[in-house]
């Protein structure tokens, strides 16, 4: 991907709408139109309510809203590489700039039109930061939790999309359909049940994860590929589980080692003249359930391990539904060395 496409990405994934066009300005004008309409009716109630108070509260309200979205917009282009936290954390202070600003200059404004000089009340200012305060940590929170959910759906759906591909591309179907040819005479048994996990594997694939997995049922569908995959490989593909936790009470966004178990076997051990080995170990440190996956890699002399097109890609994708899924209290990392790829993800779990 070139640099203007990263960074049209970036740009694309910011959490706080485009407030530089139509669709989203229109919304935040709608939102401070009902703020100014509550600030009025908690000030006057229905029976009272004072039209001229909200016009007055509407007009603060309206230029606070678009001084806002200048700062927004104009930041937007620059906040897009830092992490969430930071730019929530930025843009709302620039939210608070903008108030003390309308606030200040309307003191000004209204001091020298009624008594023809320059004053400016800065209690009055604090109350107007402090007010605005609240409904903007509310709407950024809300733009928060709709950029997670927007990241976690689409992630979901892509790799579903991704793994449901992966398993109906001509060299897998044609190299199980072969495996399952061999055995029928030899091995019927070993048929029947290589035919039973391909089909689980379509089925898994096209499971709504949404709401998560169990941690059991993940890994039960990566024994099953790693099963037909060894059908294959034979003794070319070794590989080997070490599970410390018990997974039934984990839950986990589907898809989650499969795609990496999948990449492993393709491009690390597939290509390699004698195969290779894989070892996935599942254990906790301290709050943290850990994922490590290694597998060997073949290196000729100095030559460095190349990641295949669209690697890149497909671990942001998995980080984003990481960080969806587990609210920002997961991570993965990966190396590189001279004969083994590793893997690690870690996440904080929800349990029960």
């Amino acid at each position: 991907m070139s640099d203007s496409g990263e960074k049209q990405a970036q740009i694309d994934n910011y959490f706080i709408p485009d407030l530089c066009r139509g669709q989203g300005l229109l919304g935040l004008l709608v939102i401070a139109g009902l703020f100014a309409v509550l600030m009025t009716l908690m000030r006057t109630g229905i029976s009272a309510f004072d039209f001229l108070l909200l016009a007055k509260v509407a007009l603060q309200v309206f230029w606070i809203a678009l001084l806002s979205a200048v700062f927004l917009c104009q930041a937007r282009r620059f906040l897009n590489h830092l992490p969430l936290r930071e730019i929530a954390l930025i843009n709302f202070s620039l939210i608070l700039l903008a108030a003390a600003i309308c606030a200040a200059v309307a003191q000004l404004s209204s001091s020298y039109l009624l008594d023809g000089i320059w004053q400016i009340d800065y209690l009055w200012i604090i109350n107007t930061v402090v007010i605005a305060a609240i409904p903007a940590g509310a709407i950024l929170r809300l733009f928060y939790f709709q950029h997670q959910l927007r990241q976690q759906q689409g992630a979901s759906q892509q790799a579903r999309i991704e793994a449901l591909q992966s398993k109906i591309r001509p060299h897998f179907l044609f190299n199980s359909m072969n495996s399952l040819a061999s055995l029928i005479s030899t091995d019927p048994d070993k048929a029947e049940e290589t035919l039973e996990n391909l089909c689980d594997l379509f089925r898994y694939a096209l499971h709504d994860g949404t709401e998560g997995v169990s941690l059991q049922l993940e890994v039960d569908a990566c024994k099953k590929y790693l099963q037909i995959e060894k059908l294959r490989l034979a003794e070319r593909l070794q590989y080997d589980w070490d599970i410390d936790v018990d997974m039934e009470n984990i839950s986990v966004p589907a898809l989650l080692l499969q795609p990496l178990i999948e990449n492993a076997v393709f491009h690390g051990i597939q290509p390699a003249r004698k195969g290779g080995y894989l070892k996935i170990r599942i254990y906790r440190d301290g709050e943290w359930v850990c994922i490590d996956l290694v597998n060997s890699l073949e290196t000729n002399g100095e030559q460095r391990f190349q990641k295949p097109a669209g690697h890149n890609m497909a671990i942001n994708n998995l980080r984003h539904r990481l960080d969806a899924f587990f609210n920002q209290q997961a991570d993965l990392q990966e190396t590189v060395k001279q004969n083994h790829y590793h893997t690690r993800m870690r996440f904080k779990p929800t349990e029960g």
